[in-house]
């Protein structure tokens, strides 16, 4: 009971130190955890814009982690305080979903559970915007099956009828596994059910369209490592499918021995950086893509990149790159993708510099891919936590439902202990500033190598234009000055050392960072 006791204030102090009133910002939650694989959590927004994330608290005793039960976080993006937290010992809760109640106020949080006699049971439960308390003498418990059944990860969907869609598995005698999908009204009425066939048991994520009479969607990688994507109707059976190809550029020229090699790297799901998203007859699918190129032995590229794809033809009808720190040695991973409702898109992605340094980056998009801003974010050593997995994200509200930017919540790891957390990220479209709180800096441009030689590289997003380059030494005397070919910094002739080099912007913002000249 002690370290319960000590654990939950340990967390609490957490939160109030790490909060802040900026208008975008990465905030860490430690706790002293074990695996990182047994760690889960969910989020949801509500109407009045407020994040509620639900994570699992447990300690590490030896090569054992003990769970303790789950904590409720309620996190405003406005001000990026934890504004109510609730802790329920002893309740482990399975994979589940978040939704807000189609109903009126209020939000849901579904899971399958057993029910003491070898079958699983539905359970819908229900807490208010106000509060994160849930009175399970209200909860609506459904018998699912008379057998084991197992959930997975995105099996539930509130559709835009009101229906609960619960896609779940049961186990045969021979070790197969038959996936069941069914609909049920919120009242625990089973509306329908039906099996999919052997070759979609395992599809991973589930979503549906903006179509009317209504359709679904499911998608998986193949064993091609194409994108396929399913169609289903209403009663969830296969209209139609369609394959996205992960070559991206396939070029060969045998008389100078040039070859370039693009193509995407497709994954299972959200969770393992592979997007898709649906907008009035086009797919956008976003993953990381690598590049070969036979020109440069032994070399290889990667970034993240984006398609439009005229779903019907599949005719790709944009392309975009992006790829900060070029070289072989950059990984890329893709945290969130998201379409406003005129079009835009939202990108959000991290990628390795040739230091093995994580940082993250946000794009907005036009209709067309057209790259409106760019945001790069750097989360440094001192925060020890780093957002390694995105679980969530989502379009930020304001009280009024109007958009005002996008979130990403999901893991974060201690580099130093491995124990694992979670993050919060926010950006709004309003002005962003540079934030210097606990070290992290954001910023409208990005630049490389740190440490460098000769020259500094910079990138500026479209939105912004700079006016001065400075180098300041460490007694704070400038040492260079560059008003035009803002592109390249020389540091050239200048003795090895830590130097401060200052970005002004025709705006006036002003942006510093240290440089490492080697």
């Amino acid at each position: 009971m002690k370290k319960i006791l000590i654990l939950i204030s340990w967390l609490l102090v957490a939160s109030i130190v790490h909060a802040q009133d900026v208008s975008m910002d990465f905030i860490p939650l430690h706790y002293t955890g074990g695996d990182g694989a047994l760690f889960q959590s969910k989020i949801l927004q509500q109407r009045d814009g407020n994040l509620v994330a639900n994570i699992v608290i447990l300690i590490a005793e030896g090569q054992n982690a003990i769970i303790l039960g789950n904590t409720f976080y309620k996190v405003s993006p406005s001000c990026l305080q934890f504004t109510d937290s609730l802790f329920v010992a002893d309740s482990i809760p399975p994979k589940y979903l978040f939704a807000q109640d189609p109903r009126g106020e209020g939000n849901l949080r579904v899971n399958i559970e057993q029910d003491g006699y070898g079958g699983m049971n539905l359970r819908i439960s229900h807490f208010s915007d106000d509060n994160l308390l849930i009175n399970h003498d209200e909860d609506v418990v459904v018998p699912l099956f008379d057998s084991i059944a197992y959930d997975a990860t995105d099996s539930y969907m509130v559709d835009s009828q009101g229906d609960l869609i619960v896609k779940f598995y049961t186990e045969h005698g021979d070790e197969n596994y038959v996936c069941h999908i069914a609909r049920y009204g919120l009242d625990g009425t089973l509306k329908y059910i039906t099996e999919l066939p052997e070759s979609q048991n395992f599809l991973g994520t589930m979503g549906e369209f903006e179509s009317t009479p209504k359709q679904y969607y499911q998608w998986n990688k193949n064993e091609d490592d194409n994108l396929l994507i399913y169609v289903l109707d209403s009663m969830f059976q296969v209209k139609n499918y369609y394959i996205v190809n992960h070559v991206l550029r396939d070029v060969f020229y045998e008389q100078n021995h040039m070859q370039v090699y693009e193509q995407f790297a497709f994954q299972s799901s959200n969770l393992n950086s592979t997007f898709v998203v649906f907008d009035d007859g086009d797919v956008l699918a976003a993953a990381p893509y690598s590049s070969d190129s036979g020109w440069v032995q032994n070399y290889q590229e990667n970034g993240v990149a984006v398609a439009r794809y005229e779903l019907r033809t599949m005719q790709r009808k944009a392309l975009a790159y992006f790829n900060d720190w070029p070289g072989p040695t950059t990984e890329s991973q893709i945290m969130c993708l998201q379409k406003t409702s005129n079009g835009n898109v939202y990108l959000v992605y991290q990628e390795f510099d040739a230091s093995y340094t994580r940082h993250m980056v946000a794009v907005k998009m036009d209709r067309d891919l057209n790259v409106l801003w760019r945001r790069y974010c750097y989360e440094p050593q001192s925060l020890k936590a780093e957002p390694v997995m995105a679980w969530y994200s989502g379009l930020l509200n304001d009280d009024d439902g109007n958009e005002t930017g996008v979130y990403v919540a999901g893991l974060s790891l201690d580099n130093q202990t491995h124990h694992g957390g979670l993050f919060f990220f926010f950006l709004t479209d309003g002005d962003i500033t540079t934030v210097e709180e606990q070290g992290i800096l954001i910023r409208p441009y990005m630049f490389y190598p740190n440490p460098a030689q000769e020259q500094l590289h910079l990138q500026y997003s479209p939105d912004v234009q700079p006016k001065q380059i400075e180098l300041y030494d460490l007694q704070g005397r400038l040492v260079r000055s560059q008003g035009k070919a803002f592109e390249t910094f020389d540091l050239g002739q200048l003795p090895a050392g830590t130097y401060t080099l200052r970005v002004t912007m025709e705006d006036g913002q002003v942006f510093s960072d240290n440089v490492v000249k080697e």
